[in-house]
């Protein structure tokens, strides 16, 4: 398998602890060759030896040059077999002089010593090699006429032998560290692999490894002329695990949904015969499943129904039922691609259509969700032009007190101009900024501009009532997001307590720990926070008890619905509004379009409205003429 970046990282940073070490090495024993060359050169010199003394003194200078060179260009290789060369011409110079006193001999055991281990394995066999036979060849044979000294028979045997034994020894302890050297490299190398490749948590194939796998199992079925179907799984809820019984928690799930994904596609199944490599996991709560040689599309199904029973009753771990689901997309190759990442792409397209058609559940790509992503892409495309061109504008929708139809706020709707997006209004945008997560920057541009306006209005009309901005949901879960609404809120001197922040009320989870911090560190600069479209979701009235509210916004359905003949939605204003009174919230009624509702509205002691029956949303000229008149 080809080596990865990290991989290589990883063998280069062992390579360059290896380069210093024997730069060190190399280092310090040119320094000491040096000092010792010259004095005993000198001192050769002094008694006599002129030989000797000459050539320790002319390897000493080799010696300075190489430590020269060695700092200058930092080549540990050439600085090596430079030193080699020294100390071999040290050890045969000895070798045929004698040395002082006849005791070159007992210096040249070190310096040979010294002279295998500055070299790797390979290259010190080589240099003991032409060692011995040179040392052979002049003490053994008519070549001895060469010696400036004698040695007898005795000495010169008992002189090979012991440089076999020590050069035995040393060559076989530098074996012995060459091959620790490479195990640990090759340990280092598994270690880097698994890191690169695997999924840490569950031991399963990541993003990287998955897409290599992918690649090669759709040549094979290319090939083979077969079918692969791709299951792409994202949990649902997950969050929730993680804000309410931490990280930890969240991952022994991980971990033990992984395992379970492995015991459900099990090995005797006769659709599929799984391999860990057909399983990874891409990323937080995101796994893939690969189905090689299907029959049909209708096999893939019955394995994501596999998948979805995991979680039937609960899905417990440590003792404790966490209510998390599956939500799972099915493309098969050849049928819906035939490129990998189209493929996968695909795949995650049938998974998102799942969570929006109610979640825990699994569905197919088909032409219908083909035609929605590529509308996506286009509306993203019109997104990402209308923020660089600023195509962006705000709208004013005027908002009334019921009891003298006096206007104490108004609310900012947005307006994208981009030629790309013609069509294509807020509820088909607005989804497509969240999932891309452009939704942070046009939500900080609305609040931008919607402050500087009131500050004109403030100023120039002198209006008291409150702007109302619109936020996505995706903003509670921005940690960063209430500090940039404190720096915008002084920026335009604006007080806090006349800006009032709309967020759906489906956007809210119950026991959403960051959704709550975000919340209540808003509340705390002094804003006013709205449940918009209050009544749509399950948890409505639930949320009333954990987050800081102070108005509930009526959805307009319930208002449309005021005088229907279904008793049960017409009295939803009615509860809306005694429920508010007991929490002591100001109630605001959108889409109020008759004077009927308005009359009901004003007799029931609703607060505030708007809707087209009052006022449609203006430009801003025509919202500051309202005011003015």
């Amino acid at each position: 398998m080809s080596s990865t970046p990290e991989n290589i990282i990883g063998q280069q940073e062992m390579l360059a602890v290896r380069h210093r070490r024997r730069y060190t090495l190399c280092h310090v024993l040119t320094i000491l060759g040096v000092l010792f060359l010259a004095a005993f050169g000198g001192l050769s010199l002094v008694s006599g030896s002129y030989v000797l003394g000459t050539i320790l003194l002319i390897n000493a200078l080799v010696g300075l040059i190489n430590l020269y060179l060695l700092k200058r260009s930092g080549n540990v290789e050439r600085a090596a077999k430079i030193l080699s060369g020294i100390l071999f011409v040290l050890s045969m110079s000895l070798l045929i002089t004698g040395g002082e006193n006849n005791t070159g001999m007992l210096w040249i055991y070190p310096i040979v010593a010294i002279n295998l281990f500055i070299n790797r394995f390979w290259p010190a066999v080589f240099v003991f090699s032409i060692f011995s036979i040179a040392s052979a060849l002049l003490l053994f044979t008519p070549l001895s006429a060469l010696l400036m000294t004698s040695y007898s028979l005795t000495e010169a045997v008992r002189f090979m032998l012991t440089m076999l034994a020590l050069n035995s020894i040393c060559l076989a302890a530098l074996r012995s560290e060459e091959q620790a050297y490479e195990t640990i490299m090759q340990l280092h190398a598994d270690d880097i692999r698994q890191m690169a490749y695997y999924d840490k948590l569950t031991g399963l194939p990541n993003r990287w490894s998955f897409k290599t796998n992918l690649e090669r199992m759709l040549n094979r079925a290319e090939r083979d002329k077969q079918r692969i179907g791709l299951l792409y799984i994202d949990l649902d809820n997950f969050k929730q695990v993680n804000d309410q019984h931490g990280h930890e928690a969240g991952d022994r799930v991980l971990l033990k949904f992984s395992e379970r994904l492995l015991d459900v596609i099990r090995p005797n199944d006769q659709i599929y015969k799984p391999q860990t490599e057909s399983l990874a996991r891409l990323a937080g709560d995101e796994f893939v499943v690969l189905l090689p040689n299907i029959k049909a599309p209708l096999d893939a199904s019955t394995v994501a129904a596999r998948i979805l029973n995991i979680f039937k009753g609960g899905f417990n771990v440590d003792d404790v039922d966490h209510m998390i689901y599956a939500s799972i997309g099915i493309a098969v190759y050849p049928d819906d691609s035939a490129d990998s990442t189209d493929l996968l792409h695909h795949a995650n397209a049938a998974m998102y259509d799942a969570k929006n058609n109610g979640r825990n559940c699994f569905k197919f790509f088909t032409q219908d969700i083909a035609d929605k992503l590529r509308e996506r892409q286009l509306i993203e495309k019109g997104l990402r032009l209308a923020l660089n061109e600023a195509r962006f504008s705000l709208v004013y929708m005027p908002i009334f007190a019921c009891k003298d139809s006096s206007i104490v706020a108004v609310e900012v709707l947005l307006r994208c101009h981009s030629p790309a997006l013609n069509g294509y209004g807020p509820d088909h945008f607005i989804p497509v900024a969240e999932a891309t997560g452009l939704i942070k920057d046009i939500d900080l541009w609305v609040i931008d501009n919607a402050l500087k306006a009131q500050g004109v209005l403030q100023k120039e009309l002198s209006f008291s009532g409150k702007i109302c901005i619109n936020i996505s949901g995706v903003e509670l879960h921005n940690e960063l997001f209430p500090e940039q609404v404190k720096n915008l809120l002084a920026h335009h001197k604006i007080k806090p307590n006349s800006v009032e922040l709309e967020v759906t009320e489906t956007a809210f989870v119950a026991g959403d720990v960051t959704c709550l911090k975000t919340l209540n560190a808003l509340n705390e600069l002094g804003v006013s926070l709205a449940l918009d479209d209050f009544g749509t979701g399950y948890t409505a009235f639930n949320q009333l008890i954990h987050y800081p509210a102070h108005c509930l916004k009526i959805d307009r359905s319930f208002v449309n619905d005021l005088f229907s003949e279904r008793e049960a939605r017409n009295k939803m204003v009615m509860i809306i509004q005694s429920l508010a009174k007991l929490y002591d919230l100001r109630v605001i009624a959108e889409g109020v379009e008759t004077e009927a509702q308005m009359t009901y509205l004003k007799e029931l002691g609703c607060d505030w409205a708007q809707g087209y029956y009052l006022s449609r949303p203006l430009s801003w000229d025509d919202f500051c003429a309202l005011l003015k008149s």
